[in-house]
């Protein structure tokens, strides 16, 4: 079993053109959560980042949000990005146009405050690009994909932490989801490995935009991942 892989650059090119993922030049890394929220999983990730004082980004998929009502607005008072990641995560066609404003369209009236989008599975279709420009949303994708969805076993998922370690680079845009029990395991070892690897890195500038982790995990300096579609 792979864990925490780089896209394909053929593959960003044909599913994501008018996306940028990565902060060329940065000297920190974000933190992206996907399919959330879950009632169980979502908290625990909240209380382990709480821990490190590092902020995230977790794109919400709008039929999940009746199981964790109240996740969205204690994720946005701690310091988080909240995205839309559509309302039903379904698979969308190249020529689903309609369906796919109006899919994104009811997530956003979940999330009104939402001006982040991720497409399910990274495929940024016609109808989806479409749908995030109608509602004023700038799409962002990912650099290095933990591969945590995998994960059946605790051995599988301590496999999974080493894995990031190994492979992050400074900017990278991780992709986790906190919607499954291993993702608590993962970041165990994943928060704390992250903060003794750059423990000695100097800060890029601050600027506007997603939450980057500092170095030492305790500011809310923030900083642009993706440009605006």
């Amino acid at each position: 079993m792979t864990f925490a892989t780089r896209p394909h650059w053929l593959k960003r090119a044909l599913l994501a053109p008018p996306t940028k993922t990565r902060e060329a030049g940065s000297r920190r890394v974000l933190l992206t959560f996907d399919d959330g929220p879950h009632p169980d999983h979502t908290p625990a990730v909240l209380a382990r980042l709480r821990a490190f004082d590092v902020r995230a980004a977790f794109f919400l998929v709008g039929n999940r949000i009746a199981a964790a009502p109240n996740l969205p607005q204690q994720l946005a008072d701690a310091g988080h990005v909240v995205g839309n990641h559509t309302y039903s995560h379904r698979r969308f066609g190249w020529g689903d146009i309609a369906s796919s404003i109006a899919d994104v369209g009811r997530c956003r009236e979940l999330l009104p405050d939402a001006t982040w989008f991720r497409p399910p599975f990274g495929r940024l279709t016609p109808g989806l690009w479409l749908a995030a420009r109608r509602h004023g949303l700038r799409c962002v994708t990912w650099t290095l994909d933990s591969g945590d969805w995998r994960c059946r076993t605790a051995a599988d998922a301590a496999a999974c932490a080493a894995a990031v370690l190994e492979r992050v680079r400074p900017g990278d845009v991780i992709l986790f989801h906190d919607d499954h029990r291993w993702i608590g395991p993962i970041l165990d070892v994943v928060l704390p490995g992250l903060a003794a690897q750059y423990a000695s890195t100097i800060c890029s500038p601050p600027c506007s935009g997603l939450p980057m982790i500092r170095p030492f995990f305790g500011s809310t300096t923030q900083s642009i991942v993706s440009s605006a579609i």
